[in-house]
């Protein structure tokens, strides 16, 4: 009985974290990006941080939105993708996904 009640509680408590968790979206402004390839370059190293869901760079206002969970990866995690490849982000604008 005392590892049922055990095995339960864990079991409230891992459900419990999971509700927290949320998919999150920033805007990050990535003033080094110049040329064309820059945004292809930005979506693909952002790409590959483990929880990010989707990533849009633009020359338009050189930008990067990404979506990602924030149960797994973190907005540090994600512009030092960005300056891991040499183009340094500052947030914009975050805040949970609608």
């Amino acid at each position: 009985m005392r590892y049922v009640i055990v095995a339960l509680s864990i079991m409230t408590a891992l459900s419990s974290f999971s509700a927290v968790a949320e998919e999150q979206t920033v805007k990050l402004s990535v003033p080094g990006m110049h040329c064309a390839s820059c945004p292809y370059m930005v979506e693909q190293a952002v790409t590959a941080v483990e929880g990010v869901k989707s990533v849009e760079a633009t020359m338009d206002d050189r930008s990067a939105t990404v979506t990602y969970d924030d149960a797994v990866t973190t907005v540090d995690a994600i512009r030092g993708a960005t300056a891991a490849i040499g183009y340094d982000s500052t947030v914009v604008e975050a805040g949970a996904k609608s």
